[in-house]
């Protein structure tokens, strides 16, 4: 794999393992989807049938406790984070086709040139990728496995306990609790590990773009030099033209990269726009729900464990959108500060072209109508305490 592709590899590895994402070509239908293939299939249905089935079971249970604000808030700031969940889960499986055409663009020889310095810089992305998906998906599985501890702790104090999702068992008895508590702790960690590793998929992805997008200024930057270089190492060689085939090779790039973007937002911008508009009401419950809670107990610190997940996870689609929009307004800059003086008149022409249409630059949005920036994370910070301060108002 190139390195591309190597940035989200742990990612698909990951995905795969928990049935959120199909095998790489399982969906194109004949004799692809036979053996091993067909069988991750059934898996993935699996899967999407244990995070809806679940998101169900919390919804009745939202509504039988609708006159309760209390219970009501304590199911509701998780049944928000898992619909999101199933939403960014059914275009991995309805859009198995495009997600392979992204990965499959990552490992292009456009996106994986052989220069050293630009080799080092996607070996970073590909290690800061792999880091961040360790910490994330971790906080998450030590939230999930706080949400299970304490049940279990109320229940060998004699303690009555009441699972905020419906049920059609009476899990007061000691066998059906603990298929209750199994079916919990399976559901939520599955959708912890689903859902933060889908939203660090689509960062990566970002992040690689960004990196591109750096690895072209350089390259636009050196133009001149390095075409000067090559006509020197190859004899008879015409230095014009060795300029046009470099200046046409950027071009080439930047358009992969813009066609990357596109493709992104057209497959999961519908469901992160969905993370967008629920993103405020999450915040909003889980803090009303924490200040009810004591400071020392185990559910203060599993729900501040799940408050820093939803920020890291509207952070990351905003960060790194952002980073692409900076690296984008940068390439005219870039552009215009290679030594084009004393180059041919059509290569100059071509150049102002190319700054034309790096004027409009690339600019993901959540269903295109969200920008992915730091000043929508902002805003979404100040409509969560808004919410929270009219729940406060109105207890």
């Amino acid at each position: 794999m190139s390195l591309a592709g190597s940035s989200v590899a742990p990612h698909l590895a990951l995905l795969r393992r928990v049935g959120f994402c199909h095998l790489q070509g399982a969906a194109g239908g004949g004799s692809a989807r036979s053996g091993p293939k067909r069988l991750h299939s059934y898996y993935c249905l699996f899967a999407f049938g244990v995070t809806s089935g679940y998101v169900l079971q919390q919804a009745i249970y939202a509504f039988q406790e609708r006159s309760d604000l209390d219970k009501l808030s304590r199911v509701l700031f998780v049944m928000l984070c898992h619909c999101t969940c199933v939403a960014k889960q059914a275009v991995f499986h309805a859009d198995a086709r495009r997600i392979d055409r992204i990965i499959t663009g990552l490992n292009q020889t456009l996106f994986n040139q052989p220069i050293e310095s630009h080799r080092s810089q996607l070996r970073g992305t590909a290690l800061s990728a792999a880091r961040l998906l360790r910490v994330y998906y971790s906080t998450a599985v030590a939230t999930c496995v706080l949400w299970i501890i304490f049940p279990v702790v109320y229940k060998l104090r004699g303690h009555r306990i009441e699972f905020p999702f419906w049920t059609f068992v009476d899990y007061n008895q000691p066998v059906m609790f603990v298929v209750v508590l199994f079916h919990s702790f399976y559901a939520t960690n599955l959708v912890a590990v689903g859902n933060t590793t889908m939203d660090a998929f689509i960062a990566t992805v970002l992040f690689q773009c960004k990196t591109q997008l750096r690895i072209l200024r350089m390259n636009f930057e050196t133009l001149p030099e390095r075409a000067q270089e090559l006509s020197k190492e190859t004899q008879n060689a015409n230095y014009n033209k060795i300029l046009t085939k470099l200046l046409f090779e950027c071009i080439q790039h930047f358009q992969k990269i813009a066609e990357t973007m596109e493709l992104l937002q057209s497959v999961f911008g519908l469901a992160v726009l969905v993370q967008f508009t629920v993103g405020g009401w999450i915040l909003c419950m889980a803090a009303y729900k924490i200040v009810s809670v004591n400071v020392l107990s185990l559910e203060f610190a599993s729900t501040t464990l799940f408050i820093v997940c939803i920020l890291t996870e509207l952070f990351l689609y905003c960060y790194y959108g952002n980073e692409v929009t900076v690296e984008s307004d940068r390439m005219v800059e870039s552009i215009y500060v290679m030594e084009w003086l004393h180059a041919p008149v059509r290569f100059k022409k071509s150049l102002v072209l190319m700054m034309e249409r790096a004027k409009r630059p690339l600019r993901p949005a959540a269903g295109l109508i969200i920008p992915l920036s730091l000043n929508t994370f902002v805003t979404i910070l100040k409509s969560s305490y808004s919410f929270y301060a009219v729940l406060r108002q109105t207890k």
